[in-house]
């Protein structure tokens, strides 16, 4: 791994899942745990995709052990992570940079651009508001080939990924597992953020639609069990609570 992200690793807080410096002296929370990144760039070794599709970028970090993961596959793999907020990323300047290539627009807006191409796997791990994460689905899984994975962080700790998460589950198109993570925003008795593995085992069958009725579901009630993991019922009486977490800038994840 480039020292360059080696050095970001060390300010990892494993108390919290959070990280230390940079730009602020609270824990920063918008890069995936490092554990989760590791996973990330598990999966890339195990599943040995060529095209991945990112949304959410932030510093970079999901997105360089995505490319990290390409990188060692020895093939000519590449990342496109989407990002609205122009920032410094944590690949530029090393190895890992000819496997990235970066679109600094807002998901929704590039969809048009990337119309035609076919990807391996997907990474959504944007705004995490229902209403994105549903956007970016009904946008790009129908570029993603049949056996293909999405990989999905905080559908835990945000309701409107979760409800994400349940259309995907009841969908006969997919099979899907979803994971605690060990983030805990220092407070223990909050929920984890979460991970989703989504495998799509083929092409036609049951659309993906949008539910008006959770438009604007957001985060929920951190103390309560995850609406991904509660009965369909719940799912339309839960409020939009928007409970607010650090973040740097909307759609800015990884």
């Amino acid at each position: 791994m480039p020292a360059k992200i080696r050095r970001f690793e060390k300010t990892y807080d494993p108390a919290t899942g959070g990280y230390r410096g940079r730009l602020r002296s609270k824990p920063d929370f918008g890069s995936v745990e490092i554990e989760v990144g590791r996973l990330w760039y598990a999966m890339v070794m195990l599943l040995r995709p060529v095209r991945v599709l990112e949304t959410g970028t932030y510093w970079g970090y999901s997105t360089s052990m995505i490319a990290a993961g390409l990188r060692d596959l020895g093939q000519d793999g590449i990342v496109t992570s989407i990002d609205p907020a122009e920032s410094s990323h944590l690949w530029e300047g090393t190895a890992l940079a000819r496997h990235v290539r970066w679109i600094c627009a807002r998901s929704q807006d590039a969809a048009p651009t990337l119309k035609g191409t076919t990807f391996d796997m997907l990474v959504l791990d944007s705004d995490h508001h229902y209403r994105t994460i549903m956007e970016e689905l009904i946008a790009f899984e129908p570029l993603l080939k049949p056996g293909g994975v999405i990989l999905m962080h905080d559908t835990l700790f945000f309701d409107g990924v979760g409800a994400a998460v349940r259309q995907l589950r009841e969908n006969p198109r997919f099979e899907v597992v979803t994971l605690d993570s060990p983030r805990t925003h220092g407070n223990p008795g909050w929920r984890s953020p979460g991970v989703t593995i989504c495998r799509k085992l083929k092409r036609k069958g049951g659309a993906l639609r949008f539910d008006e009725s959770l438009a604007d579901l957001f985060v929920g009630d951190p103390k309560m069990p995850a609406l991904a993991r509660r009965g369909k019922r719940a799912v339309n009486t839960m409020p939009a609570s928007r409970h607010s977490e650090t973040r740097a800038a909307p759609q800015s994840k990884g």
